[in-house]
């Protein structure tokens, strides 16, 4: 338990001078709607939240499979990039569209469009990766919680990146 919280230490001085991504006032992006089915809805979450351009991603279940919705802003990451990327990543073996999305790209199995049906998985089964870490201590806006989930085990001083200077300083008085 030790071990990690000094990385966590030695990663917060390092992050210090890096840009911190305000939560205060999140700027409004236009978004759309996707969800990618795969076997594990936790990895789905942390890989496709290190997508640029994907905002808010949730854990969920539709027509039987476990999915990732991912929240996503079209001006930064198309869709066809997006699901070329969730493929390579291994969290894309099928792909379910709003209904107004057309056409599927290319490369990913197309599903049923995504509908009523569609369920998020318990509260206890979104943002995995960020449990049993500092960073499960603090208030976390829905896009924060989706990109420090997405690092915080793989790269913590790039989880610590879209956190705000108070943020950062919960962390390390928390010790």
């Amino acid at each position: 338990m030790k071990i990690p919280f000094l990385l966590m230490t030695a990663l917060l001085g390092q992050a210090t001078g890096l840009a911190a991504q305000e939560a205060s006032a999140p700027r409004k992006v236009a978004t759309k709607r996707v969800a990618f089915a795969q076997s594990c809805f936790w990895t789905g979450e942390m890989k496709l939240g290190q997508i640029e351009g994907v905002m808010r991603t949730e854990a969920g279940f539709f027509k039987g499979r476990e999915v990732t919705l991912v929240e996503y802003a079209p001006e930064q990451v198309s869709l066809e990039d997006l699901a070329r990327r969730a493929s390579q990543a291994g969290v894309a073996d099928r792909i379910h569209l709003d209904a107004e999305t057309q056409p599927p790209p290319a490369g990913v199995s197309n599903g049923a469009p995504l509908d009523k049906s569609y369920r998020p998985a318990p509260s206890d089964d979104q943002k995995k990766q960020i449990e049993g870490t500092p960073f499960s201590r603090l208030r976390l806006t829905p896009e924060q919680a989706t990109k420090v989930n997405a690092f915080a085990r793989e790269d913590p001083v790039k989880a610590l990146q879209w956190l705000t200077p108070a943020q950062r300083e919960q962390i390390k008085v928390g010790r």
